[in-house]
């Protein structure tokens, strides 16, 4: 238990410093995209001045369409709270694991940990947090959220709010014998998402959120990432408000050596992005009695 122990101290440390370190290399090339997409508007709308064009009036008529789109938000953002206020219905993992054939080991998550790009000097984008914290009994389903606004006239990349989460949940397996193991995460979703963009002639607006589900299992060295987009959608002009109540499983095939632990790791990655005033773009696993997120078991076999 001794060895498992500092196995685990090992592993969850190397994973929070590779992400931290990631997280920071996106987060600079962002401020970086975003001042030179800046600067590239600011020139596009000098040139519709100097051909004529009243920028000013597009301007107001512009402002004038995100206050209305904000409105509309605000509104869509209250009734799918409102829906998320009871609990939704989930299959109980006793009937599931009732079918599970003989020799195959359920898994229960040992660790989680939240990541984000979210930048305390971007306006644009936000994300809850979650500590990295061992879970000493099953499940460890958790309350995540992100979201990103649009800005301005939109074009030529410019008022972009972006983000990228990763919710990491890590599981210990000790394979028997050395072969080919099946690794069949659950990957359960509870929530709602919000897409909306509203382009118009003299601006450039869109909006996309999309979830995903990871796995990686590392023993000796990491063995590759699988992963599988669940939920995409994005346009630039759309108003989609709708729940994502689903229960996903991922099949994943590694080599493992008998007798030397493994750390399975199961990654739900969230991604909003909304581009020009009034755009939004939302991941909500977290608001009211019914919204969740986790990996709760994993069948290997």
């Amino acid at each position: 238990m001794n060895q498992l122990n500092e196995l685990h101290k090992k592993v969850t440390e190397e994973i929070i410093a590779s992400r931290t370190q990631e997280v920071e290399k996106l987060r600079y090339a962002r401020r970086d995209a975003a001042k030179m997409a800046e600067q590239r508007a600011q020139k596009g709308l000098k040139t519709l001045g100097e051909v004529g064009i009243d920028v000013a009036k597009l301007e107001a008529i512009n402002r004038d369409r995100t206050l209305e789109a904000q409105q509309r938000y605000k509104a869509l953002e209250a009734q799918m709270e409102e829906l998320s206020q009871q609990p939704a219905a989930v299959t109980a993992l006793e009937v599931e694991r009732a079918f599970v054939p003989e020799g195959v080991q359920v898994l229960s998550p040992s660790w989680v940990a939240a990541f984000s790009t979210q930048d305390d000097q971007d306006e644009l984008a936000g994300a809850s947090l979650i500590e990295a914290q061992d879970l000493l009994t099953g499940g460890g389903c958790k309350d995540y959220y992100n979201w990103a606004s649009g800005g301005g006239w939109g074009c030529l990349g410019s008022g972009v709010g972006e983000i990228q989460s990763w919710i990491d949940f890590g599981f210990w397996f000790r394979p028997a014998v050395s072969k080919f193991y099946a690794v069949n995460p659950l990957f359960r979703f509870r929530g709602f998402y919000i897409v909306q963009a509203d382009d118009g002639f003299w601006d450039c607006k869109s909006a996309r959120v999309r979830v995903s589900a990871w796995t990686n299992v590392y023993q000796y060295n990491w063995k590759g990432w699988n992963h599988v987009d669940v939920l995409d959608v994005s346009d630039d002009n759309i108003n989609v408000n709708k729940r994502f109540d689903t229960d996903r499983y991922t099949y994943n095939s590694y080599l493992l050596g008998g007798g030397d632990w493994a750390w399975i790791q199961c990654t739900i990655g969230l991604y909003a992005r909304a581009q020009g005033g009034g755009s939004y773009a939302k991941n909500d696993f977290a608001t009211g009695a019914a919204n969740y997120l986790c990996v709760p078991q994993c069948y290997v076999y």
